[in-house]
């Protein structure tokens, strides 16, 4: 129980950030205004009965017509709006620094005097008296203003349903975590519906076969497609956004402020995709987080919460693109701006007006989030993407921030604020936990290299999790993930392949200084969940390339509980000097047997290898051979051949007693392969067979 300190914490944490959203969104009155519909009436329809425009305060109060027009105008409101409606411009004339010099009788007295009735003239028409407005188009006015009233109140609604289904969908994760933790063995078979639900639903790509794999244009990866699951999610995310962005909406007729209906209904869009994308604010910033809380409550992934955040992301953008086209609309053909090209009014709007300005810039700067975190970016140019996407993050938040800051929506924004502060509050934290004064001895043999560092304070790992380095000799902002393959001594053992990025940069200046060296690193972690395969009757271990040292991680941690199971480990990898990665853990798993290893070397045949080990004066697992050939018995090495994981899978489902987990971590292809295949046999053992990727990544 108290590992779980930390996250329960952050949940409630969390849930009181979002709580008080809710409160506050609940303190937000929707009232019909009447002093705005008086004073728009007033100086916007006509323009006849005072010289002053809109919101110029100064000019209306000290105004000779205008406080007269205003008083028959608000009249003519309901009663118990009168009073207020009065207070309300008195206070604005006041911050005007143009104080009434009456109250609402005193103008209503002297109006009745000298005014002309609004039904006897025109727009075109001068008059130099007070204008008397008809009763009937300032009531529809007030109605129109109601329901654009309305509709803010149940855009506000449909946002908190927009939330609730990602809360839905958390507590149905949460309740099959909770299930898979009561009754984890599940030796019987699972019903057919399940089966085939998980077939079909849960487990394959969306299409194709391909999930971790990207998608290429000729040679280029442009793209990584979700599971199918994710993407029925996602699915209905986007279905309901674009459901509640026209629902629910009325129209009101023959009203003077919004002139026809299609003003009124674009006007009533752009409030309702504005606050759509603003309502999903916080939940975007808490899916992208590290140490987002609900990894520890759903078992989901990081990769699936990323899935999800982009995705989000993206339905931000559309909202708020619907939010600025249905303004540029609504203001065309209102107002000052009817009737002027498109460049006219936004060249006015960003000149002249400071929110909207912004607004405008918000909008471009989440459009550049997107392009430039595609995935060709992500994946090839980590470091330039991470620099690129935060920074425009900061800029977006701050402009977005300003342009709704008028509008009183600002309980999303400081939720957000909440959700990144406890995010950094923790990583810092778990910074200073381990140490921030660390040193790893960094070893480099062949292209891998070896990171040994004990922490302060250790945490025990789980197989299977991670911590993210930071190696301050390059640079101290960035840090990257590693797999925590063993600890020994309560030292993290780490093991990375130099490809490029930080451990290019590592490889390089450790190779320098003659392949040792010991450097000052900070350690944020661990951070992941640990599959429970030590709950199933069989377990087959697949890894490629580097992603043997989370595969081994759980390997040991099998070995090391000495529990009855049936355990398979394939490990597939290019040349067999890689086998020197994890040369003395292969050879902790082969001691009593309890673990059958099959290696393939898929780039090498067994010639090229032998000369290559008489060239070689480093222990290899022919040495091995010599020293110990019963333990080495066990080891199945073969050269310049790939294993028919298809077939490897289908026979280790069909040939198992009982409950059979599969976990993979390696290249895309290799993945992908995994998860068809136990799509394909999920339905043909004795019992319950499920999937376990290890694909973390930061794409």
């Amino acid at each position: 129980m108290k590992s779980a300190t930390g996250p329960c914490l952050l949940l409630l944490l969390t849930i009181l950030g979002f709580a008080v959203k809710d409160v506050q969104a609940a303190k937000r009155k929707y009232a019909v205004p009447c002093t705005t519909i008086c004073s728009s009436y007033m100086t916007g329809s006509f323009k006849t009965a005072s010289k002053c425009s809109k919101q110029d305060y100064t000019c209306m109060c000290t105004d000779e017509i205008f406080p007269r027009s205003y008083a028959m105008c608000v009249d003519i409101c309901p009663a118990e709006e009168q009073a207020s409606a009065w207070r309300s411009l008195k206070s604005s004339c006041d911050a005007a620094g143009a104080s009434l010099e009456g109250a609402h009788r005193k103008y209503l007295a002297l109006a009745e005097t000298d005014y002309v009735d609004q039904a006897t003239i025109t727009s075109k028409d001068v008059v130099s008296a007070a204008v008397k407005p008809t009763r009937s188009v300032v009531l529809q006015n007030l109605l129109a203003r109601a329901e654009k009233n309305h509709n803010m109140k149940w855009s506000e609604y449909y946002g908190n349903i927009l939330n609730a289904y990602w809360g839905f969908l958390i507590l149905l994760a949460f309740g099959r975590l909770i299930t898979l933790r009561l009754y984890p063995r599940k030796d019987s078979r699972p019903l057919s519906v399940v089966s085939k639900f998980r077939e079909h639903v849960t487990l394959p790509a969306t299409w194709g076969g391909k999930h971790v794999e990207p998608q290429r244009l000729g040679n280029v990866p442009v793209n990584v497609i979700p599971t199918r699951w994710q993407s029925v999610v996602v699915f209905f995310f986007i279905a309901l956004n674009i459901i509640f962005l026209f629902v629910d909406m009325w129209t009101v007729p023959n009203n003077t402020i919004y002139y026809t209906d299609a003003i009124m209904r674009a006007r009533n869009i752009a409030d309702r995709a504005a606050l759509l994308g603003v309502a999903l604010f916080p939940i975007l910033f808490l899916f992208g987080g590290r140490n987002n809380v609900l990894l520890f409550f759903t078992g989901w992934s990081f990769e699936t919460f990323n899935v999800f955040h982009r995705w989000i992301g993206r339905m931000m953008f559309i909202n708020f693109a619907v939010h600025g086209w249905s303004f540029t609309y609504y203001y065309r053909h209102t107002g000052e701006y009817n009737g002027v090209s498109n460049f006219a009014y936004w060249k006015e709007q960003i000149l002249d007006d400071r929110d909207n300005y912004l607004g405008i810039v918000a909008i471009v700067l989440i459009g550049i989030i997107l392009v430039q975190a595609c995935y060709v970016l992500r994946h090839h140019w980590y470091e330039v993407f991470l620099v690129l996407h935060v920074a425009t993050v900061i800029c977006y938040f701050a402009t977005a921030w300003h342009h709704v800051k008028p509008h009183n929506y600002m309980e999303y924004f400081y939720t957000c604020v909440a959700i990144w502060g406890f995010d950094r509050f923790i990583r810092l934290g778990r910074i200073l936990l381990a140490g921030p004064y660390l040193k790893a001895k960094i070893n480099v043999s062949g292209d891998a290299v070896y990171v040994s560092v004990k922490p302060a304070v250790h945490f025990q790992p789980k197989p299977g999790q991670y911590a993210f380095l930071y190696v301050l000799r390059h640079n101290f902002w960035e840090s990257h993930p590693f797999s925590i393959m063993e600890t020994r001594d309560k030292h993290y053992i780490f093991v990375a392949k130099a490809h490029k990025g930080l451990t290019k940069k590592i490889h390089k200046s450790v190779t320098k200084q003659d392949g040792n060296a010991a450097v000052s690193v900070w350690i944020e972690g661990p951070y992941g969940d640990s599959y429970p395969i030590a709950r199933y009757e069989s377990v087959l271990l697949v890894a490629g390339g580097i992603g043997i040292t989370a595969i081994m991680s759980y390997a040991l941690d099998l070995k090391r509980r000495n529990s009855p199971q049936d355990v398979r480990l394939y490990w597939m990898v290019r040349e067999h000097g890689s086998l020197g990665w994890v040369q003395d853990q292969l050879q902790e798993l082969t001691e009593g047997g309890l673990i059958d290893i099959h290696i393939y070397v898929t780039g090498e045949t067994e010639e090229i290898d032998e000369k290559n080990h008489s060239e070689s004066e480093s222990t290899s697992i022919s040495d091995l051979s010599e020293k110990n050939k019963a333990v080495v018995s066990q080891l199945h090495v073969k050269y310049n051949q790939h294993p028919d994981i298809r077939s490897v899978i289908s026979d280790t489902v069909r040939k198992a007693e009982g409950s059979v987990a599969v976990v993979s971590c390696g290249p895309g292809s290799l993945a992908d392969g995994c998860r068809k295949a136990v799509a394909e046999n999920v339905d043909k053992g004795l019992g319950r067979v499920d999937y376990f990727e290890d694909a973390f990544s930061w794409a």
